[in-house]
């Protein structure tokens, strides 16, 4: 059996071996299982080579992402659009008729801090993720994944021909006789519903968000629990917290994994650099 984790970087290489270090440091599997682990090649093509040569310095196989993909230029396309695809092409070459194995897909700032063993944790489970909704579509509830961390039990999960990540621009309601616009994983509530009283989901939550009295399928709010305030600092693990600025606004997962929230996309000197020492401390446990 394998434990497949799937990293999903666009162009830049700088947080790569970030993650592909503490996926291998702290994500553990049973005797017998062997991690495997992949990394998005994708992006302009001035951007590709340097990410195949990085993949291959960390020991992880390149993916190939085609920058066309239903007929969608993804370089023209929303971030929302072109993930969607990105992720949904990944499911359907690699997942999707994979009975067997473990998945686990990963957006390129999300990293564990915490040693977890991934396949005890998603045993009895189907899927293991975040599920979200826009309170804004109320009273059409389009409760879907975010695609930031996923993971896939395929020896147990029904459906997977229904299975899809995309963003849709024109999701027509069930209540309403009105179309939305619904963020990428939208395609995810599909399967989510067919036969959802039967559904094995491990929800993930964000330390912050209320805990197991949040339920994203009954709220009026869809909670994800930034830290942004000088109150929330005690949410943070300690070993985040030296240096830490709230306008750096991460989010926590449970016990065990942190999101950067955006540093994959964005600039951020002062949060690398206080990402950089974190990373230090982490390697060091």
């Amino acid at each position: 059996m394998f434990l497949n984790f799937i990293l999903a970087h666009r162009e830049s290489t700088r947080l790569m071996a970030y993650q592909v270090n503490l996926v291998r440091k702290f994500f553990k599997a049973n005797e017998g299982t062997t991690i495997k682990i992949y990394g998005f090649v994708d992006g302009k093509k001035k951007f590709l080579e340097n990410m195949r040569y990085t993949w291959n310095s960390l020991d992880v196989e390149p993916i190939e992402i085609p920058n066309v993909i239903d007929n969608i230029n993804r370089s023209l396309a929303n971030p929302s659009v072109s993930f969607g695809l990105a992720a949904n092409y990944v499911y359907e070459k690699y997942i999707k008729n994979n009975d067997n194995d473990i998945f686990i897909l990963m957006e390129n700032d999300v990293f564990p801090f915490k040693e977890i063993n991934i396949e005890e944790y998603v045993k009895n489970y189907e899927m293991c993720g975040e599920i979200r909704f826009n309170p804004a579509t109320l009273p059409e509830r389009f409760t879907h994944f975010w695609l930031g961390f996923l993971v896939f039990n395929k020896k147990l999960m029904k459906n997977s021909e229904i299975f899809g990540c995309r963003c849709l621009e024109s999701m027509p309601g069930i209540v309403t006789d009105e179309t939305y616009w619904v963020d990428c994983g939208a395609e995810t509530f599909y399967w989510i519903q067919k036969d959802k009283e039967e559904r094995k989901i491990k929800q993930i939550k964000t330390v912050g968000s209320g805990g197991d009295d949040y339920d994203p399928f009954v709220s009026d709010k869809c909670i994800v629990y930034n830290i942004k305030t000088d109150e929330d600092i005690e949410k943070l693990p300690e070993i985040f917290r030296e240096k830490y600025q709230n306008n750096f606004g991460v989010l926590v997962y449970e016990d065990f994994l942190i999101h950067l929230e955006r540093l994959g996309k964005q600039n951020a000197p002062r949060k690398i650099k206080w990402w950089d020492s974190c990373y230090q401390r982490l390697m060091s446990i």
